[in-house]
């Protein structure tokens, strides 16, 4: 028991700007155990937004639903430090710099500086989540029981499309290989067992089909459809993944599912 909950707070520093506890355990074995926490992660990023919501909803009822979209999509990014945020800025160099060559990409995405297409695709990520939040918030507010707001339709943006982008993490490790040996998710592939990837399934398809109802089998499909597309370019280009793709993948699973969730 204590193993797990070291691997829950290792999970909590790496994914996270939040304080944790001082970890007494950083070796392999908790970086494997850690991974069956990361949908766990997006659940309390989740909980957090809808704390920060409710708030604001307390003291201003009539927010304008676009500065609440612009707020809650500062507190997501600042949530992770721009961890995800920075894969996906590398990635991009990395896939139009790279010219198709296996190596060349590699070494772009290892560059701490980013150039145009990363700092575009960053600005567009951004846009697309604060757009779709802004959609989510004004269709919400056509009724429920948070503060008049529909409590289904926030849970599913705000709770759920968090915890699913992070759970997609260890559908990857499971099945693509890590390129980088030593890299920052090399300790994690050892974690991507086929028990964490079904359990975690079932829950994630369980929760699809309360919060978002009539939507869920079109979210789910969605969703894999994306994991299969990224996990196809990676193959292609790279020959695996590596942590700044999978940071990518978690940004654009996320904007897309709140787009299409809104839509």
């Amino acid at each position: 028991m204590r193993e797990q909950w070291w691997a829950f707070w290792y999970a909590m520093a790496f994914l996270t700007r939040l304080p944790v506890p001082y970890l007494q355990r950083t070796d392999d074995k908790t970086a494997a155990a850690s991974l069956t926490y990361y949908p766990l992660v997006g659940a309390v990023l989740g909980v957090i937004l809808l704390a920060f919501l409710a708030g604001c909803l307390s003291y201003s009822p009539q927010a304008s639903p676009l500065l609440l979209a612009v707020l809650l999509t500062l507190i997501w990014t600042a949530f992770s430090g721009a961890l995800h945020l920075d894969g996906l800025a590398d990635s991009a160099d990395a896939w139009v710099g790279g010219l198709g060559n296996r190596d060349k990409t590699l070494a772009i995405m290892k560059d701490p500086q980013s150039g145009p297409m990363g700092v575009t695709a960053v600005v567009m990520i951004l846009l697309l989540k604060a757009a779709a939040l802004a959609a989510l918030l004004s269709k919400a507010a056509a009724g429920g029981s948070f503060y008049g707001w529909n409590v289904w339709l926030l849970l599913a943006a705000l709770l759920l499309l968090p915890m699913m982008s992070r759970a997609s993490v260890t559908g990857l490790l499971a099945t693509t290989p890590y390129v980088r040996s030593g890299g920052l998710g090399s300790a994690l592939v050892s974690g991507a067992t086929p028990v964490k990837i079904t359990v975690t399934g079932l829950l994630l398809a369980l929760l699809a089909g309360v919060f978002l109802q009539a939507q869920a089998l079109f979210i789910l499909l969605l969703w894999l459809t994306i994991l299969m597309a990224a996990r196809q370019m990676m193959m292609k280009r790279i020959g695996g993944c590596t942590g700044d793709t999978l940071g990518a993948v978690i940004e654009v699973q996320e904007a897309l599912l709140l787009a299409a969730v809104a839509l």
